[in-house]
């Protein structure tokens, strides 16, 4: 359903065996042997890296999703320079790096101001891999009267699997995270782009 780790601690999440999309998750400090069949997705300071494998090792210090059979060109992008797009229920987002097609992976960004309460419950038809980049929050996930609430903070890496009822919400701090969608749609219009029309309100 859920699963919150820190980027201090070294471990690597397999998907589960029934997932459409194949992944692995490696959160904290991993030493990868890459393969030209995958590539990696990966914060590296202030940006965001897409690349294919070449049979060497790569050092990933915080979170690298490799998806398997994916191989696009290198690409990068920085998550300095703020959102731009309307996310609902007062957050805003920014893609990092697009979908090249409809359903490839995208790299996105989350931005939740402080004192944000209302975000609508809801779910997302594919997996998402955060990393939360700055700033504090909570995850409420689950049923309304089966609800459990989880504390986010700087450095932890959040595993939603498909369908999980959630929203974030935030006090005097604000919160920024960064989701890979293993699945996407294509887009980058207004209301029509990835993290809003991956979410599916409940």
């Amino acid at each position: 359903m859920i699963e919150i780790l820190n980027s201090r601690t070294s471990i690597i999440i397999d998907c589960p065996r029934q997932a459409l999309y194949q992944y692995r998750v490696y959160i904290g400090k991993n030493e990868i042997q890459t393969s030209p069949q995958s590539s990696y997705w990966y914060i590296d300071e202030n940006k965001v890296v897409s690349e294919t494998g070449s049979g060497s090792t790569m050092s990933s210090l915080k979170m690298c999703v490799e998806i398997f059979g994916y191989t696009p060109e290198t690409r990068t992008s920085t998550f300095a320079r703020g959102t731009d797009l309307p996310y609902i229920n007062g957050c805003s987002t920014k893609q990092l790096i697009n979908p090249v097609r409809p359903g490839d992976p995208t790299f996105q960004m989350l931005f939740m101001p402080p004192y944000t309460a209302e975000q609508a419950h809801h779910i997302h038809a594919t997996t998402r891999v955060v990393y939360v980049a700055s700033g504090s929050g909570k995850s409420i996930v689950g049923s309304a009267e089966y609800s459990k609430v989880y504390d986010l903070k700087e450095g932890d890496v959040v595993i939603l699997n498909k369908m999980t009822p959630h929203h974030f919400e935030t006090k005097e701090n604000s919160l920024l995270v960064l989701p890979i969608h293993v699945y996407s749609s294509v887009a980058s219009e207004e209301h029509n782009h990835p993290m809003f029309v991956g979410t599916h309100k409940i």
